[in-house]
């Protein structure tokens, strides 16, 4: 071979092994860094501030233990007439319990408790996130609610962003008396490979939270909400979800982006109303909504 065309080929081959190790380590990144970018946990926030914070909003402060012996923390809030009903609110990835007092004084003034659960490594829960521990720490604050004598069909799931997730997860375990999901995604894969088609995230990445699937075996009454205007989670996840769900109301609205919409939005706002009516009513239809 001439040296010319020599000097070439080795440099072809030294930039393809470059860029096969790049590959390799981006990889690798992405694999080591996935619970960092799942489970953003907000710092700066301690129990002691969260104490506080409760006592000053009206909020009662709950420490629960996962079934693997995690010590979690929540906030509680009674109605005024309290436990003949209940909601259960399971928070996005980049929130804590500190940031569910504007909901906790909308469903306890229409006469359901209320209750908000630090999951694991968040503020005011010991522990590491994973879906697993998710589900486990959900599953605590459930248990806590049906220990206090409120009936499982009269406790609703509120999940929001990643919390759709764990909410879905926890309704195909228990039998509560509705489902309602905003700004949620059918699994987690589907929403890492649109953010990086370049990248075999479905094949790196480790929680799942398969919601679409397992909304297809529910029977129970969900609320399913989005923003067309949703730029973390695409509507298109909604509208998927709404289709495998066997009993499902679908609320979409353009107006706003991420986030808790029945505050927000006057229609979602309407349906969780009548949610709430529904779930502490004496004599009541099989859904609360059409």
């Amino acid at each position: 071979m001439k040296p010319g065309l020599r000097f070439l080929a080795i440099s072809l081959l030294t930039m393809l092994f470059a860029l096969a190790g790049t590959w390799a380590l981006v990889l690798v990144l992405v694999y080591n860094l996935q619970d960092t970018l799942i489970f953003p946990v907000p710092g700066g926030i301690d129990r002691a501030a969260l104490d506080q914070s409760a006592a000053e909003l009206g909020n009662t402060p709950v420490d629960l233990t996962a079934a693997d012996g995690t010590r979690l923390y929540a906030w509680h809030r009674e109605a005024a007439k309290p436990g003949s009903c209940a909601v259960l609110y399971l928070h996005g990835n980049a929130e804590s319990v500190a940031g569910t007092a504007e909901l906790g004084r909308f469903v306890t003034g229409r006469g359901c408790d209320f209750l908000a659960v630090a999951y694991r490594g968040y503020p005011g829960s010991e522990g590491h996130p994973s879906e697993e521990g998710l589900a486990s720490d959900a599953r605590a604050a459930w248990d806590w609610l049906v220990s206090r004598g409120i009936a499982p069909n009269r406790i609703g799931l509120h999940g929001c962003s990643l919390g759709g997730g764990v909410a879905v997860r926890l309704a195909s375990e228990v039998s509560p008396g509705f489902l309602v999901l905003e700004s949620t995604f059918t699994s987690l894969p589907d929403v890492a490979a649109a953010v990086y088609p370049f990248l075999p995230v479905r094949t790196l990445i480790r929680p799942q939270f398969p919601s679409a699937a397992r909304l297809a075996k529910l029977s129970l009454p969900v609320l399913i909400t989005h923003s067309v205007d949703d730029r973390l989670i695409p509507v298109s996840h909604a509208r998927a979800l709404a289709k495998a769900a066997p009993h499902a109301t679908y609320q979409e609205t353009a107006k706003w982006g991420h986030g808790v919409l029945v505050l927000a939005d006057k229609s979602a706002r309407d349906l969780y109303s009548a949610g709430l009516a529904w779930l502490g009513s004496a004599e009541r239809s099989p859904s609360p909504w059409p």
